[in-house]
C-alpha cells in the first residue's frame, strides 16, 4: 500500500495517501480532458452547445458557460461549469427554490432554460449572484445563487424578472446581455423589438440602424430605459466595480461604448468587427469582435456546427478605450468567437456558433 501510496505521489502529483482514500475518486479527481484540436495559437476542447458566453466563479478555479439556443426560434440548452484543472465539464445543477430576488409575479416550473448572457457578482450580503439573460419559455432575467457543493458549484434558483411589453403590446425587449450591481440589481442590452419580424431586424442590420437600447431594473422600479443608449443590437455589457460607468457593445455598428451614468454621456469610443460580449479583468476591459459581414455570416455558417469565421480579441484601456492588446484570430481549429476572458494564465473564448471552447496564453 505504500509503495502505491508513492506511486500516486510522483506519477500524479498528489499529496497524501489514507487508508480510507477512495482509488476511483482520486482516478476521477486528476483525469484531464485532452483538447480536441489545436493550431499554433489556439487549444480547443469540444463537447458543448454554442458555449456563448462565460464566467468565472469566485474561487477562480471554474468556468460558467451559458448555452446559445439561437435566435429568433430558441430551443432548451444548458450552463455548463468546467473545471480549469482538468477541462472536465458538467451540466450545472438547478434547484428550484422561492423566488426571493426577483419579481414575484415572475415564476418558474423547471430548470429548462434557454441562457444567452451572464454574470456573477459578489452581492452586498455577501452571497455570490448569477443572472442570465434567457429566451424560453419566454423573455426573462434569471437569478442564481452560486454556492460551493463537493468541489464545485451548485446554482440555486431565487427568482427572475419578466421582460417588460411595452407601447401598448407592440414592444418587447429581446435581451442579450446583463450586468449586475452588488444590490442585486442589473443593467441589461436589448438587442431588438421582440414584438417586430426578425426581417426587419436583419434589415436593420444590414443598414446599421439602431434596434434597442441599455435598460435598467431595481427590485423597486422595475425596468427603467437608460438615455442616450440606443444603437444597433446592443451586445455585450459590464458595469465598473464602482458602478459608476457602464460599457457595453454595438454588435452592428462594431462600437464598444464608455458611458457615464451620472452624467448620461459617452465617455469614449472604440471601433472593430462587430462587437459581441465584454469582460473586465483587472484595468481592462476585454472585447471580441467578428471580422465578418451579416452577408458572410448567413452564407457561411447558417446550417453548419462550428463557424469558423474570423475574429479578433482587444484588451482595451480601461480609462480611455485605447487598445493595449489584440488578436486577430483566423483558425481552423476554432471560430466566431463571443467572449473573451482572461483566467488561470490563459485567455478563454466562447462561441455561439460551435460544439467547442478555446484559450491561448497570456505572456508574463
Amino acid at each position: 500500500k505504500k509503495a502505491t501510496c508513492l506511486l500516486l505521489f510522483g506519477f500524479l502529483l498528489l499529496s497524501g495517501c489514507s487508508e480510507d482514500s477512495d482509488p476511483q475518486e482520486t482516478s476521477r479527481l486528476v483525469q484531464i480532458e485532452e483538447p480536441c484540436a489545436k493550431d499554433d495559437f489556439l487549444t480547443a476542447w469540444c463537447g458543448y452547445k454554442n458555449p456563448e458566453d462565460l464566467a468565472v466563479t469566485p474561487d477562480n478555479q471554474f468556468l460558467l458557460a451559458t448555452g446559445f439556443g439561437g435566435l429568433p426560434d430558441s430551443y432548451v440548452n444548458e450552463i455548463v461549469i468546467i473545471n480549469l484543472s482538468t477541462m472536465k465539464k458538467e451540466r450545472a445543477e438547478i434547484i428550484l427554490v422561492d423566488n426571493t430576488w426577483g419579481d414575484p409575479n415572475c415564476t418558474r416550473e423547471n430548470a429548462e432554460l434557454s441562457t444567452h448572457g451572464l454574470d456573477i457578482v459578489q452581492r452586498n450580503d455577501g452571497v455570490s449572484m448569477l443572472a442570465v439573460t434567457n429566451h424560453v419559455p419566454r423573455e426573462t432575467i434569471e437569478f442564481f445563487e452560486l454556492f460551493p457543493n463537493k468541489g464545485s458549484w451548485q446554482l440555486k434558483w431565487r427568482g427572475c424578472v419578466d421582460s417588460p411589453v411595452l407601447n401598448d403590446g407592440a414592444r418587447q425587449p429581446m435581451f442579450n446581455d446583463v450586468a449586475l450591481t452588488k444590490s442585486g440589481n442589473f443593467y441589461a442590452t436589448e438587442m431588438y423589438n421582440g414584438k417586430i419580424p426578425f426581417e426587419d431586424v436583419l434589415s436593420a442590420g444590414f443598414a446599421k440602424e439602431d434596434s434597442g437600447q441599455v435598460w435598467f431594473w431595481s427590485a423597486t422600479n422595475g425596468f427603467d430605459p437608460i438615455p442616450n443608449t440606443e444603437g444597433g443590437f446592443p451586445n455585450g455589457i459590464v458595469v465598473s466595480p464602482d458602478e459608476e460607468t457602464l460599457f457595453f457593445n454595438f454588435w452592428f455598428t462594431g462600437e464598444t461604448i464608455k458611458f457615464d451614468l451620472a452624467t448620461e454621456e459617452v465617455l469614449a469610443k472604440h471601433f472593430g468587427g462587430m462587437a459581441d460580449n465584454l469582460t473586465i479583468s483587472e484595468n481592462s476591459l476585454w472585447s471580441i469582435k467578428h471580422d465578418m459581414t451579416l452577408t458572410e455570416f448567413s452564407d457561411k455558417c447558417g446550417d453548419t456546427i462550428n463557424c469558423f469565421l474570423p475574429f479578433s480579441v482587444y484588451e482595451l484601456d480601461f480609462e480611455n478605450l485605447k487598445e493595449k492588446n489584440m488578436w486577430n484570430l483566423d483558425s481552423s481549429a476554432f471560430g466566431f468567437g463571443t467572449v473573451a476572458i482572461p483566467a488561470d494564465g490563459k485567455v478563454w473564448l466562447g462561441s455561439a456558433r460551435g460544439d467547442r471552447i478555446a484559450s491561448f496564453e497570456l505572456e508574463n
